[in-house]
């Protein structure tokens, strides 16, 4: 019996590991600061499965970027507060609720950069069906299955932990 239990507490620690090395479901590479009002345009559209928005910060004038999977657009004001604790990842966020591996049909946040090209000028952008594409390196990922590439692709999209709290959807690392 003694064995028994020493194999299984040396198999566990062997498998145990640092909070900081273990592999998350969630990205911590780049920072995400965003509250959105889920009960008002565009953003009610992240209450219906299978539909997304992309949401950026307009580096040319400040103002919030907003892109349905139907490729209709919108632009909105960032108040003073909004700007100073607004963190977009690594080129700003895909925000809906996935069709497959979403058991409570919670709102999930994607970055919408590309994980293999890894930088802020390779975004994706998403069809109507939930399959981003890289601008820069052609690869494939479905929105609706917790953002795994559909071809030649090694890596799944990097995701933010969501909050919804009174219609309210906060992503945040």
């Amino acid at each position: 019996m003694k064995k028994v239990l020493f194999v299984i507490l040396a198999l566990l620690s062997a498998t145990s590991c640092e909070r900081d090395n273990c592999y998350s479901v969630f990205s911590r590479k780049y920072m995400v600061s965003f509250s959105c009002d889920a009960n008002v345009s565009p953003y009610n559209l992240v209450n219906t499965p299978g539909q997304f928005i992309s949401v950026r910060q307009n580096s040319t004038d400040g103002k919030l970027h907003i892109v349905d999977s139907n490729g209709n657009k919108y632009d909105q004001e960032l108040t003073d507060l909004q700007s100073r604790q607004f963190s977009m990842g690594l080129a700003g966020l895909i925000i809906g609720k996935p069709t497959f591996d979403n058991d409570n049909m919670s709102v999930w946040a994607y970055d919408l950069g590309c994980p293999e090209c890894d930088s802020r000028n390779a975004r994706l952008s998403f069809d109507a069906v939930g399959i981003a594409t890289c601008s820069k390196c052609q690869g494939e990922w479905n929105l609706n299955s917790s953002g795994f590439p559909t071809k030649d692709s090694s890596r799944p999209l990097y995701r933010y932990p969501v909050m919804q709290n009174d219609g309210m959807i906060t992503v945040a690392n």
